[in-house]
C-alpha cells in the first residue's frame, strides 16, 4: 500500500472516531426530542347589543350568531376519588359575549342522560368555569388555586331544576352541594334554600373551596336530544371585588370542568380542560 493511501485512511478513521466521540458526548443523556409548544385555545368575547333574560330560556337564536370554540377535555385523575370508568368527556363547545354591562358564557357538550337528581348513589350533571383573581396570572397548572386566589362558577343540574322548576327531591339534602373533594359521600343534612342554579365560589388551593358571601352569578341549562347547553350570566364587575372575577377589555385565562352524573362524577372526579384564553373585545 502506498504511503499516501495509508495516510488518507488514517485521517478518515480519525475523523470518524472524532465524530463518534462528539455524538456520544452530546447525546450522553439521550437523543433530544423537539417538543412543539401547544397553543392555548382562544375564545373571543365580542360586544353584542343583546340582553338574555334567563327566565325566558337561554336564547338559542342569540348564540347561533357566534362561532363555537371546541375545547378538548381530559379526565381528572390526580386527586381522589379515582374514576370508576375509563375516558371521560372528549370536548366542550364554548361561546361568549358581553353587552357592556353583563358577560355571558355558553357551554355545550354531549351527554346521553339528563341527570338532575343529587341523592344517595345518584349524582347531578354539572359544569364550571374558573377565573384567576390575580391579573396576568401565569398558567402553571390547572389544579384549583395553585396559582393563587380563583373565582369559580359552578352550575349544577339539580339546582337548576330546583330554582327554575321549583322541583326538588324530598326530604333528602346533602352536604356536597358545592363540590368539596369529599372522602365520603352524601350525608343527610338540613335543606338549604337554592338561590341560584350556579354556585359562586372562591378557592386559594386544593381543598379550600368556599361559597362567596354574595352569590352573584345566574345560569340556566337546557338538555335536549343528548346535548347539554348551559348559559352563565353575571355583571362585568363583581360586587365582591376581592373574591369575584372582573372582566375588562383584553385577555385573561380561564379553565373549564364538566361532571357526568350518570358516570359517577362528583367532587374531584370530572373532565377538565387545560388553560384557555378569553379575548374580551
Amino acid at each position: 500500500m502506498k504511503k499516501s493511501s495509508a495516510i488518507v485512511i488514517i485521517l478518515a478513521l480519525s475523523v470518524l472516531f472524532a465524530g463518534l466521540v462528539y455524538y456520544g458526548f452530546t447525546h450522553s443523556r439521550g437523543v433530544p426530542v423537539k417538543i412543539e409548544k401547544q397553543k392555548t385555545p382562544v375564545v373571543e368575547v365580542p360586544f353584542i347589543d343583546k340582553v338574555i333574560d334567563l327566565k325566558d330560556g337561554i336564547s338559542p337564536d342569540t348564540w347561533s350568531q357566534l362561532k363555537p370554540q371546541e375545547i378538548k377535555l381530559m379526565y381528572q385523575v390526580t386527586v381522589l376519588p379515582w374514576p370508576k370508568v375509563k375516558g371521560g368527556l372528549p370536548f366542550v363547545a364554548v361561546k361568549a359575549f358581553h353587552n357592556k354591562e353583563d358577560i355571558y358564557f355558553y357551554l355545550c357538550w354531549p351527554d346521553d342522560t339528563e341527570d338532575r337528581v343529587h341523592e344517595e348513589s345518584k349524582f347531578s350533571d354539572a359544569c364550571a368555569i374558573m377565573f384567576p383573581k390575580k391579573e396576568n396570572a401565569q398558567p402553571n397548572t390547572i389544579m384549583m388555586g395553585f396559582l393563587g386566589r380563583v373565582n369559580i362558577w359552578q352550575w349544577k343540574a339539580n339546582q337548576d331544576r330546583e330554582y327554575w322548576k321549583n322541583e326538588s327531591v324530598e326530604p333528602k339534602a346533602y352536604v356536597d352541594f358545592y363540590y368539596p373533594f369529599e372522602d365520603k359521600e352524601l350525608f343527610p343534612v338540613s335543606k338549604r334554600i337554592t338561590k341560584s342554579p350556579v354556585n359562586d365560589l372562591v378557592a386559594i388551593r386544593v381543598g379550600t373551596i368556599t361559597p362567596k358571601e354574595i352569590q352573584e352569578v345566574m345560569g340556566r341549562g337546557m338538555w335536549e336530544n343528548g346535548v347539554w347547553a348551559v348559559v352563565f350570566k353575571r355583571s362585568l364587575t363583581a360586587k365582591e371585588t376581592e373574591d369575584g372575577a372582573n372582566f375588562k377589555q383584553g385577555k385573561m385565562i380561564s379553565a373549564l370542568a364538566i361532571w357526568d352524573g350518570s358516570k359517577g362524577d362528583r367532587g374531584g372526579r370530572k373532565s377538565i380542560s387545560d388553560w384557555i384564553e378569553l379575548d374580551i373585545k
